[in-house]
């Protein structure tokens, strides 16, 4: 059996994208590790399917597989599109971008179609969002045997080998959420948090902030936490009478959906006066800003994280250039009534890294 790009990895201690740049004779690795990786793939017998010259003259196919716009997806994904959408239509490239947005409902089907498009060869980069990945484990055994570039959005795959992933930092959000709440309540008051898909980086990461903001300044508040993390019927009625109790002072969202089912259970309540963030400008939750329903929104900045991955892909495969780090940070803001034209469809593009 042929050896290949991820057994020269292994054998050599070092990443699949440090082979790829090693051999194809792109900067980014030391001229040490470059002899090593150069050593392991003669001795194993590795040959790259492609030489670097051929590929500096291919044109590059990207494929970019991210949930849609429409139905739940509506809530976080419109402006990561349009930040990708942005990027291409403004940079001429030897590239070729290749979009599938799918729904959840579509999950096999999408599947079987990036596995056609992933077998026929041509694909030689991949933009995908971490947490919601539909391609399957097999499927990723050949991306990475391939040595297929890729690059996650809003959270990476775990125990997969990728040249980036551009996210926020979520657990400064969940401290910044647990400060903004508790600097405005009684010591006495009840916290409702809605703390997503513990599976979910995301998600788990903004919660683990808050917790941590909590215990470190000895905050003795009751948090009650729901776990639901998808819009039906069933846990809106649940998150609903929780926002009924009669302690509750405080309740939060980390993630678009459950800001928007917490915002249609604090107008149905009544309560709209207790203090209340959310996660995600939605044009529903920019609604709610307005009205008061929220205080603040923590905006994750979907724009920026779109535009960023596809460019640093696409850097990568037409230029060779490398990203600055393995995990790249876009800026969060907290969004009041008062800043919120800053945020509208008109400014999406505003754009803020660190």
């Amino acid at each position: 059996m042929n050896a290949t790009i991820r057994d020269v990895a292994e054998a050599a201690g070092v990443s699949i994208s440090s082979v790829h740049i090693a051999l194809s004779g792109k900067k980014g690795v030391s001229e040490s590790t470059r002899a090593l990786i150069k050593e392991v793939a003669e001795r194993l017998g590795y040959q790259p399917n492609e030489n670097a010259a051929s590929l500096k003259r291919k044109r590059q196919k990207i494929l970019i597989v991210l949930p849609g716009v429409q139905g739940d997806n509506s809530f976080f994904y419109p402006p990561m599109w349009q930040g990708i959408h942005d990027y291409v239509s403004a940079h001429i490239a030897n590239a070729e971008f290749i979009e599938i947005p799918y729904h959840s409902h579509q999950h096999d089907e999408i599947a079987q179609k990036v596995h056609e498009m992933l077998h026929t060869g041509e694909i030689d980069g991949y933009l995908s969002a971490g947490h919601l990945e539909v391609v399957s484990d097999s499927d990723w055994e050949f991306i990475d045997s391939r040595g297929i570039p890729v690059v996650f959005l809003n959270s990476y795959r775990e125990n997969t080998d990728y040249l980036c992933c551009v996210e926020c930092n979520y657990e400064v959000i969940g401290r910044t959420m647990a400060e903004l709440i508790t600097s405005r309540i009684m010591s006495y008051g009840s916290i409702f948090l809605l703390a997503g898909n513990p599976k979910f980086h995301s998600h788990s990461q903004i919660v683990r902030g808050f917790d941590a903001y909590l215990n470190e300044n000895n905050i003795k508040n009751l948090v009650y936490k729901d776990f639901s993390w998808s819009i039906e019927n069933a846990n809106y009625l649940h998150i609903l009478r929780e926002v009924m109790r009669p302690d509750i002072a405080a309740c939060a969202s980390v993630f678009s959906q459950g800001t928007y089912l917490l915002g249609q259970a604090l107008e149905e309540s009544g309560k709209v006066d207790i203090f209340s963030v959310g996660s995600d400008l939605s044009e529903d939750t920019q609604e709610r800003v307005r009205k008061g329903v929220f205080n603040n929104v923590i905006q994750k900045n979907p724009y920026a994280q779109g535009y960023y991955g596809i460019r640093v892909l696409t850097d990568y495969l037409v230029n060779g250039k490398e990203p600055e780090s393995k995990i790249v940070y876009v800026g969060a803001d907290v969004v009041f009534k008062s800043n919120l034209p800053m945020y509208e469809k008109s400014n999406v593009g505003a754009m803020i890294f660190y």
